[in-house]
């Protein structure tokens, strides 16, 4: 029986990704490297984040519809690109990781042949590939790529400039989003000008620890479409937040939750007028959602309720499901487990499993199926199915 611990020492998921003919994008950096696929037009098919990528022990992968986990959970949700089946699905992992193991098969493991399948020949580069992460082709192509582990903060390594001596700098960008200048100016405590010497200025959306005042890194975004993150930017725990409090964190009854601070400094500016803004917050998770982002901050807002106002895609969606979960139903991602199969979308909520079709899928159909009705989460997406409040601002004004 092949030991999985041994085997994920051995085996690197990028490898498979790689033979598989996924590229690398060097656009979402390398600290969580994505590697993506698309067709002959171009147009992406599936994009797979990779975490730990030089530990393969302790490698992870995400996809953003919520999909994650070890080696053996990717091998069994891609069990039938393999070529290979056995009796159940764990005998098939097992011959799966023999093959990518070099392991001689062991005849008195199961009885009855291994199975075979012919890949079509367009897939012929995408057979199984025997490398693994010893490899020392791998580790100089991770070299190389400059892919890593993560590292931490310096804001040392920025010149930063507050934001409200510097807006007529910043108008041209945010006007092109359709952002108001009372809008940057009402936001500007909690924007930076940053330049990471010696490249060019970015704007900066400095991300903090709820409850703490150090910046842990920034969401940045600039001319020529760029955004992204500061390097060792800490997204687990901390996240962009904009408080109208005035510091006073039990005045606080809503958190707005967004991908994006401009989807904040949007929907701020269509919905202003509908809010006490004294008791309001607006967050960015930066695109991505971990539990510490969320948790910590309705710890620290404790009379309030979070609002789920993610983008309208499927993965914004998810998000907010999974919000219900965390706070309302006490869940973690260790007893949370989402993927995509197909058109269903499948939690296993504590062990129980909810299947979802993914075009029903949002906060009402999640609480039907979960009974989780406990009132700490709330929704106000764009309208009109618009993907997101900056989309809805853009439309507005036209």
């Amino acid at each position: 029986m092949i030991d999985y611990k041994e085997a994920k020492k051995r085996i690197s998921i990028i490898s498979i990704l790689l033979d598989w003919g996924y590229k690398f994008d060097k656009t979402k950096g390398s600290v969580s490297p994505n590697f993506v696929l698309r067709d002959e037009h171009g147009r992406e098919i599936d994009r797979v984040i990779i975490s730990n990528p030089t530990n393969s022990e302790q490698q992870g992968f995400w996809r953003r519809n919520s999909s994650k986990g070890d080696l053996i959970i990717f091998i069994k949700e891609n069990i039938n690109r393999f070529g290979l089946t056995g009796r159940n699905e764990t005998d098939t992992v097992t011959r799966i990781l023999e093959k990518l193991m070099n392991v001689e098969e062991d005849k008195t493991l199961s009885s009855g042949p291994v199975q075979q399948h012919k890949r079509p020949e367009n897939n012929d580069k995408n057979k199984l590939q025997q490398k693994h992460p010893g490899n020392k082709d791998l580790h100089q192509w991770l070299d190389q790529q400059g892919i890593g582990e993560a590292k931490v903060f310096d804001p040392t390594r920025y010149e930063r400039k507050p934001a409200r001596e510097h807006i007529d700098e910043m108008m041209t960008f945010f006007e092109s989003r359709g952002i108001a200048r009372e809008t940057v100016e009402d936001f500007a405590p909690c924007i930076e000008l940053v330049t990471p010497l010696p490249y060019p200025t970015n704007i900066g959306f400095p991300y903090r620890v709820p409850g703490t005042n150090g910046i842990a890194g920034y969401e940045l975004r600039g001319y020529g479409g760029f955004k992204g993150k500061a390097e060792g930017t800490n997204s687990r725990s901390g996240l962009w937040l904009a408080d109208f409090s005035d510091g006073r964190p039990l005045w606080v009854r809503k958190v707005f939750f967004f991908e994006s601070a401009l989807d904040a400094m949007a929907f701020y500016q269509l919905k202003q007028d509908e809010l006490r803004l004294e008791q309001c917050v607006f967050a960015s998770t930066g695109g991505s959602f971990s539990d510490q982002q969320v948790t910590g901050t309705m710890d620290r807002y404790s009379r309030a309720v979070a609002v789920d106002c993610f983008d309208n895609d499927l993965q914004g969606r998810i998000y907010g499901c999974r919000m219900i979960a965390l706070l309302e139903g006490g869940c973690t991602m260790d007893d949370l487990k989402c993927r995509m199969m197909g058109d269903v979308v499948t939690f296993c909520l504590n062990g129980r499993i909810i299947e979802i079709a993914a075009d029903l899928l949002d906060q009402n159909t999640f609480r039907a199926m979960t009974g989780l009705y406990k009132n700490k989460v709330e929704e106000w997406k764009a309208p009109n199915n618009l993907k997101d409040w900056n989309e809805a601002l853009l439309k507005n004004k036209d």
